[in-house]
């Protein structure tokens, strides 16, 4: 078999760039790259690059860490952030990414120069433009990069750079030298060239072609003398001319007057430069209207089209720019802050006004799942912004509509019912029923809005919380060897005092009190509620203070059954010794105690505060009913429980169900009910004989 091939590589060769003809296009000998130049004084390139520039800071460039179950949390703060915001004393990071963008979208290479301190960190980055530096390879093609040659000009020697001291930004990449990126206005040099020359020949037009208006002369080709020329130019531009243009003309012999010059209509290029403004936006993916181009304006209308439009700029134009400069970062720059592991740099655009979902889709989507039911009234009155009341929690059922359990065939089983109490009395009134599960029914629409504030705030509180420890921290940990993986008693130690002083610094106690003031405000904003249902049970609406207090009170000691400083305390532990146990630095321990801490020894923050407002608003609830009965002199409650139905509801939950109990009974039943139970009480008078 004969052999095509002479060896096998066993490493990569890499050849040097290959010229791009010297700037000559197919099918002309035309040089258009040299008369087009850098673009920086072609408005059909500079205006849709600025449009970039000027819409890229509303996006926010943040790190993200990625949980153990592959969720994200942006970092508060991270030190190549902080440096890209401030990366030198002359200019801050929005001039530095103008100038990345412009290089960027017209040669495809941008280059930002690493100035490092004494302990080989990056201290400073600077911009360079894309024409004073060039990535080079080894002379023998066995190096695919090997240094970047920097030429600042000015008689200033070239430097050969280290690839680690330069970000080199790259708009894919240059077949014809696969060190660089491609330009992505390379393809459409004839088209600006177009543009330069239509805009010079109508300037040139304008400046050169100052020829006279009319033509005087004299009628049947008769002469005149030089002196006579002269006096009627003088006369007639005195007359005829400035502030005098259109009044009447009278000669006094026979004179022939003819229009002369150029007609406006020869000097419109419109079409040319349609194409040239058309072709140029394509490249880098922004619409023509979004600029301001005529080209667009001739096709679009204003109003829903021109958002539509912008909202495509930022998707084809914008977003692909930031992942391709994000991902950069990522590869040359992040990993000189540290352990880099689980982190990436990301574009965040939930600020950015073009890509909001416009308010009529959003009312109209949200329409349709209140109609459903998918979503409540509630949530989609807040989704909107709008005040949500409790008479708003609740969700739309379709009349026609038939609610069986999953797993049943239509029809098996009727949806499941508020049960009527069966009470242990024999004599319990059909009204007294009728306004027990009237207030029942109240709590319930009360109840989801009631959580739902005190969630917020609780996640409020442990987000700031987690905050402050992270500060707390800093300090401390940056005194500390975290490298170190060792786990003898001397470090066990040694973490239970670094601990103990963060907590310290922290001042845990205060956070306490607030959070203790979280759950007595809470208690009191259920109890007012609750008053507000009092009457449908027969008794006054009012709070009067010794019931408020009482409330107040009973908040105050179940804030204590959450351990704040046990919690946070262990998540300390939890977080150093973890992060020393992984090797990881400052910031990236740092970054772990804000997760530990806000989560508790829950899995999220989201879920620690969902299940204590959930929790907390039902015995809130329960406690406020009992202590604004006991206020109006009632000793005795019915009991509303299991009201799911068989199948849906425990047993004994079912069994309990309209039970008389007393007052002591019911607050004994209500602190030991399950996190998750459904248990209420409404007061119970007593039957007359």
């Amino acid at each position: 078999m004969r052999k095509w091939f002479s060896k096998a590589l066993s490493s990569m060769r890499h050849g040097g760039g290959t010229p791009f003809m010297a700037g000559l296009l197919k099918r002309t000998r035309y040089n258009y790259a040299k008369d087009v130049g850098d673009g920086l004084d072609s408005s059909v390139v500079t205006a849709p690059i600025m449009w970039i520039q000027r819409a890229m800071p509303e996006a926010t460039l943040v790190v993200r860490r990625r949980k153990a179950d592959g969720s994200h949390e942006e970092m508060l703060s991270h030190k190549m952030v902080e440096l890209i915001q401030r990366p030198n004393p002359y200019y801050g990071d929005i001039i530095l990414w103008n100038a990345t963008i412009l290089s960027y979208l017209l040669d495809g290479n941008a280059y930002w120069i690493k100035v490092r301190n004494r302990i080989n960190r990056p201290a400073e980055l600077w911009y360079v433009p894309h024409w004073t530096m060039e990535p080079k390879g080894s002379q023998d093609g066995s190096e695919f990069l090997t240094h970047y040659r920097y030429t600042p000009g000015n008689n200033v020697a070239a430097i050969d750079l280290d690839p680690e001291d330069v970000v080199h930004f790259r708009h894919g990449m240059d077949p014809r030298n696969p060190r660089k990126g491609l330009s992505p206005l390379a393809g459409v040099l004839r088209e600006i060239f177009m543009d330069l020359e239509s805009s010079n020949f109508v300037a040139s037009l304008l400046r050169n072609m100052g020829v006279p208006g009319v033509v005087l002369s004299p009628k049947n080709g008769g002469t005149v003398s030089p002196e006579d020329v002269q006096a009627t130019k003088t006369w007639f531009n005195a007359n005829f001319g400035g502030d005098k243009r259109g009044a009447a003309l009278v000669m006094g012999a026979p004179t022939d007057v003819s229009p002369f010059g150029f007609n406006p209509q020869q000097m419109n290029m419109s079409e040319a430069r349609d194409i040239a403004e058309e072709r140029v936006c394509a490249c880098l993916g922004i619409p023509a209207a979004v600029v301001g181009f005529g080209a667009g304006l001739q096709t679009s209308k204003v109003g829903a089209t021109m958002n539509e439009l912008v909202k495509l700029a930022w998707r084809n134009g914008v977003l692909p720019v930031l992942r391709v400069l994000a991902d950069e970062l990522d590869r040359s720059l992040l990993g000189d802050f540290g352990n880099a592991s689980g982190l990436k740099s990301y574009y965040d655009t939930s600020e950015v006004l073009a890509l909001q979902e416009d308010l009529d889709k959003a009312a109209t989507r949200w329409v349709a799942l209140a109609g459903g039911p998918v979503a409540k009234v509630a949530e989609a009155r807040e989704a909107m912004g709008l005040d949500v009341l409790p008479e708003h929690d609740f969700y739309y059922q379709p009349a026609m509509s038939l609610v069986v359990p999953a797993g049943t065939k239509p029809g098996a089983q009727e949806p499941p019912q508020l049960p009527e109490p069966k009470s242990t009395k024999a004599r319990v009134s059909r009204s007294t029923l009728r306004a027990g599960t009237a207030y029942i029914s109240a709590l319930q629409k009360q109840e989801g809005p009631l959580q739902k504030a005190f969630e917020r705030r609780l996640k409020a509180f442990f987000r700031d919380l987690g905050k402050a420890a992270k500060a707390a921290a800093v300090p401390f940990l940056e005194r500390e060897n975290l490298t170190l993986k060792s786990r003898n008693g001397a470090q066990v130690k040694s973490e239970d005092l670094l601990v103990a002083q963060i907590l310290e610094q922290l001042g845990i106690e205060a956070h306490r009190t607030t959070f203790q003031r979280l759950y007595e405000t809470q208690y009191v904003e259920t109890a007012k509620k609750v008053s507000e249902a009092a009457n449908l049970a027969g008794i006054s609406g009012s709070l009067p203070d010794p019931v408020a207090r009482a409330v107040a009170g009973a908040g105050g000691r179940r804030s204590g059954l959450v351990d704040i400083t046990g919690q946070t305390r262990k998540a300390l532990f939890d977080a150093i010794a973890e992060g020393r146990a992984e090797g990881e630095g400052v910031l990236q321990v740092a970054s772990r105690i804000v997760d530990y801490v806000e989560s508790g020894h829950w899995q999220t923050p989201e879920m620690r505060a969902q299940i204590i407002a959930r929790t907390e608003t039902k015995y809130a609830q329960n406690i406020s009913t009992i202590e604004r009965a006991k206020a109006a002199s009632v000793e005795q409650f019915i009991i509303f429980d299991g009201r799911l139905g068989p199948g849906w509801s425990d047993p004994d939950h079912i069994a309990r169900n309209g039970s008389i109990v007393s007052a002591a009974e019911a607050s004994q039943l209500a602190a030991d009910e399950h996190p998750n139970g459904t248990l209420s009480f409404a007061p119970y008078f007593g039957e007359d004989d």
